[in-house]
């Protein structure tokens, strides 16, 4: 079976700076499909996701013992992907608190992406960085720990939990 080339989505400000996103073969197929009878094909997540080792290991090893673990995903998703640009709405977030949380070695969204975004929302917001992991590994400990502290402090400060009359409940 021959492989479609390998895609890479706009960076996260929309910028084509590493090379323009085309949308594979597959995908277009797929497009016009949709058009007819209204539905996607599925494709192997290998096949969509961005290739990344580290990702692609933990990512197998959450599914390893998973029955329900979702091994295929609709070509669509690739179109989805490549149409949304968070960096047009971003600054149109605020007054609502946003919370980034990236990684230094973060292989699919770099922190540089991040931080651009981080830089161009307006306040309330907040930036969270893990030292010494990947994308998915803040799903695993130790980062889990590291990333859920602050997480949580940040959904107290400004998403309090609401009492049954409406009010803000209070913690014991």
């Amino acid at each position: 079976m021959r492989r479609h080339r390998a895609w890479r989505p706009l960076d996260a400000l929309g910028a084509p700076a590493r090379r323009r996103a085309r949308t594979p073969r597959p995908a277009r197929a797929d497009r016009e499909k949709r058009v007819i009878d209204g539905k996607s094909e599925l494709a192997d997540r290998s096949q969509i996701l961005l290739p990344d080792r580290q990702s692609a290991e933990l990512a197998a090893a959450a599914r390893k013992d998973n029955p329900n673990a979702i091994s295929t995903l609709p070509l669509e998703y690739i179109d989805e992907t490549l149409q949304f640009h968070p960096k047009w709405v971003v600054d149109k977030i605020a007054p609502r608190p946003i919370l980034f949380i990236t990684t230094d070695d973060d292989r699919l969204v770099p922190p540089e992406e991040s931080q651009a975004l981080f830089d161009k929302a307006d306040e309330p917001k907040s930036l969270i960085v893990l030292r010494g992991f990947g994308h998915y590994e803040v799903y695993t400990e130790p980062a889990f720990s590291q990333v859920m502290a602050p997480t949580v402090a940040w959904f107290e400060r400004f998403m309090p939990a609401r009492s049954d009359d409406g009010g803000t409940a209070l913690s014991a």
